[in-house]
């Protein structure tokens, strides 16, 4: 877990640090102005599109550097303050199982929408997936999948992958860097 990598790093500079489940961004953004928790690891691109909070445009790109400098303005706004983005990468990732793929021969995800233009995928993921712009709607908007039902799962956790591997959902929302995957 990504937040006990960074306690690890603070406790070894010397400060108390713990790690504490906080839920989705609207609860950890409470906590944080609030005082509650002190810092939560986060993802530049979708923090800041989250802050501006303007469907119509979108102001994250791939440049981290000017995602960046969008997001400062919209944090300092906020009563927030951002770190340096690592220069780790782990983002949203979309899985389906090997088997799907192999059935439906696809290996990316706009070969997926093709071979689903039905509109028959059941999409699984965490409570704000459906509203979230890297997640259903980029899936939408992107590749033109088109999905029956969503699934309201974790976020790229373990109810997550057992869903697919059971076959209650084609498609989920896991991370990039999840070593378990490769397994799966």
């Amino acid at each position: 877990m990504l937040a006990t990598i960074y306690a690890d790093v603070l406790s070894a500079a010397g400060f108390d640090a713990t790690v504490q489940e906080v839920g989705n961004r609207e609860l950890y953004l409470q906590a944080l102005e609030s005082g509650q928790i002190q810092v939560f690891p986060e993802y530049l691109s979708t923090l800041t599109e989250f802050l501006e909070d303007d469907a119509e445009s979108e102001i994250a790109s791939g440049d981290v550097d000017a995602t960046l400098a969008a997001l400062q303005p919209l944090a300092e706004a906020n009563g927030l303050v951002v770190g340096e983005p690592s220069e780790a990468a782990d983002q949203n990732a979309f899985a389906v199982t090997q088997a799907f793929a192999d059935e439906l021969g696809v290996t990316t995800l706009s070969e997926l929408a093709d071979a689903c233009g039905d509109g028959s995928l059941v999409l699984g993921g965490p409570a704000e997936c459906p509203e979230r712009p890297f997640c259903q709607p980029g899936l939408e908007e992107t590749y033109g999948l088109e999905f029956d039902s969503f699934r309201e799962l974790d976020a790229g956790g373990p109810l997550t992958k057992a869903a697919l591997q059971q076959g209650e959902i084609s498609i989920g929302l896991v991370f990039s860097s999840d070593g378990a995957l490769a397994q799966d």
